[in-house]
């Protein structure tokens, strides 16, 4: 399989783990435990020291044959552990660790050492079919204390072009010349400011670059092509800004939990999970025939929310390339974090 990996600085709670990749404890097999977290059987020794960028992918790596060989006791786990599968809470075990099949070929990495966060996008084969697959993983003293899991299927009816997703775009991993970078309050600020061009339809707030390229679940959204679907449909090729102030992404009423978990400074990259709010009675261009949808599964056609688990590479104050993964949820879903 081959890496690309993003070393990340992050904005996530202090924590350490050792320099060296971990391999599973013997017998540390997990159970359920009350409320949001589940509890270790048997814990892994504990240990002290920073965990360098080889120890968290390797975490991601050991988190990853443990999913496909379906055991969860391979893991080095903390007494108490909360693990999540598209917001909600549940046994460690549960959902797509009983259902995979295997993990494709697109590996990307995001690493934070300071703070021992990872972050993985990839795919997975589930019971043949191929969908998408991202996870953080946060770590203390080499066992891991919060799993985030998010696993997008096609037959949510959610868009995108699952099978593009084979390598990933090398920029991703390349480091910013010092005179490109900005401080981290205002790369977060930046992207904050991608958020509030939704909400108000307003392009000329945000700071495009104007080669920005967006891609949404393997799909290129951006810029778009007078054969565009969904909310672009009907509309001549648009950039990113224009497609802010042509008023398509009206039906996206809110953006919530604007979640910035790591915020690379070197990299250029700023990674969170934010939630799109879709009330189903803002009129979209295709309400104007008859005064309904014309596509009664439009996202802007009745009320849902989608999480949309992103990355922003910010390179001279610009939003130069977005990647993100989007998960249909129900309406008002909160992140579960």
């Amino acid at each position: 399989m081959k890496r690309m990996t993003l070393v990340l600085a992050g904005v996530l709670a202090a924590c350490a783990c050792p320099g060296e990749r971990v391999s599973a404890a013997p017998g540390n097999h997990a159970s359920a435990a009350a409320g949001n977290h589940a509890a270790a059987g048997a814990q892994a020794p504990l240990h002290t020291g920073a965990c360098d960028r080889s120890c968290l992918y390797g975490l991601v790596d050991q988190y990853l044959k443990a999913l496909v060989a379906h055991d969860p006791s391979r893991l080095p786990l903390a007494t108490h552990v909360k693990f999540t599968e598209n917001t909600n809470t549940m046994k460690l075990g549960d959902g797509l660790w009983q259902t995979v099949n295997s993990v494709g070929t697109y590996t990307l990495y995001a690493a934070d050492p300071q703070q021992g966060n990872v972050v993985y996008y990839g795919t997975v084969r589930e019971n043949g079919q191929l969908a998408l697959f991202a996870l953080r993983l946060k770590e203390r003293n080499r066992q891991l204390t919060e799993i985030e899991t998010f696993v997008i299927r096609k037959p949510t009816g959610i868009h995108g072009t699952f099978e593009t997703l084979t390598q990933p775009d090398p920029v991703w991993a390349e480091p910013l010349a010092p005179d490109q970078r900005l401080p981290r309050e205002r790369m977060i600020h930046a992207v904050d400011q991608y958020f509030n061009g939704i909400e108000q339809g307003n392009g000329d707030i945000v700071p495009f670059d104007e080669d920005c390229v967006r891609i949404e679940n393997g799909r290129q959204t951006a810029p778009s092509t007078a054969a565009a679907t969904g909310a672009m449909a009907g509309r001549p090729a648009m950039n990113a800004r224009q497609q802010f102030n042509s008023k398509a992404f009206n039906y996206i009423k809110q953006v919530t939990q604007r979640r910035y978990l790591v915020v690379d400074e070197e990299h250029g990259v700023v990674f969170g999970t934010f939630m799109f709010a879709h009330p189903g009675n803002v009129p979209t261009r295709d309400w104007a025939a008859t005064g309904l949808p014309a596509d009664p599964n439009a996202l802007s056609s009745y009320p849902n929310t989608t999480q949309i688990i992103e990355a922003f590479k910010v390179r001279n104050g610009k939003l130069y390339r977005i990647f993100a993964y989007i998960s249909l949820l129900p309406y008002r879903q909160s992140p579960g974090w």
